[in-house]
């Protein structure tokens, strides 16, 4: 019987492989195995690569660029679509419509007159203020700034009011002058000017302490015989979307371009 130390012993040992390679290998010098071949970008593979990531960039940059624009115009009709339905609960409380600025759709009274205003005397003069008591106008700055004679929407200090709307600190913004005004604004930049029924007139407003920073408010036309909307209001508004300047309002469906930013 073939013991297990015989069987073992059959064939080279690793000693035999060591011994074998450094007889191979020569007096002096130290056996190495083979270096397997190193491999490399050729410039082909290179400038594949470096196109691809230049397509990847574009795509990723355009969109970027599309997903900006949707969020514009869905803040722009989230807002319109809000201001138009306080504007409607307005009319279903006091029955009538808030009064426009005429001729002037872009300063309007409607912040005044959807928060609710309430009426006192100090020192011989009237003053309209919102219910917080957080903005403050005197009563012949109602005729010089939004030519009305007051505001529909007010009452004494302890009378309450039909109607009122909060609105939150970055959806008004005050106007240049000397008297603090507030009036609504659109969360998109605007352009200088906008075209009414055929008609253009200025749009942006300076803000009050600084004129180089313009407001863009909401548009607003109760009375005019040229509104679309004869028997209710038109509102709208126009906004710089990438190079276009773009009409949201309530009598289009989707948004219109008007323009192209300057």
């Amino acid at each position: 019987m073939t013991h297990l130390r015989d069987f073992m012993s059959i064939g080279p040992t690793i000693s035999d492989f060591d011994f074998d390679a450094k007889r191979r290998a020569g007096p002096g010098r130290t056996a190495t195995p083979p270096n397997p071949r190193k491999s490399a970008f050729t410039l082909i593979e290179l400038l594949v690569v470096i196109a691809i990531i230049g397509v990847l960039a574009s795509l990723t940059v355009g969109l970027s660029s599309v997903a900006s624009r949707k969020s514009k115009e869905s803040r722009v009709r989230a807002e319109l679509d809000q201001l138009a339905t306080a504007i409607d609960n307005y009319k279903a409380a006091l029955g009538t419509y808030p009064p426009d600025n005429p001729g002037m759709p872009s300063t309007n009274q409607l912040f005044y007159e959807l928060s609710g205003t309430l009426y006192e005397q100090a020192g011989g003069r009237g003053y309209f203020s919102t219910p917080g008591g957080q903005e403050r106008i005197p009563a012949d700055a109602v005729r010089t700034i939004f030519n009305a004679r007051g505001f529909g929407n007010s009452v004494r200090p302890g009378d309450s009011l039909k109607f009122t709307e909060e609105f939150k600190p970055t959806e008004y913004g005050e106007i240049s002058g000397e008297i603090d005004v507030e009036v609504l604004v659109v969360p998109v930049k605007g352009p200088d000017r906008f075209t009414y029924r055929n008609v253009t007139a200025p749009l942006a407003i300076p803000v009050r302490g600084n004129p180089k920073t313009k407001l863009n408010p909401w548009l607003y036309d109760a009375s005019s015989p040229i509104r679309n909307n004869r028997k209710s209001f038109d509102l709208w508004t126009e906004v710089v979307i990438g190079r276009n300047i773009v009409r949201f309002s309530n009598w289009e469906k989707d948004p219109v371009v008007v323009g192209r930013a300057p």
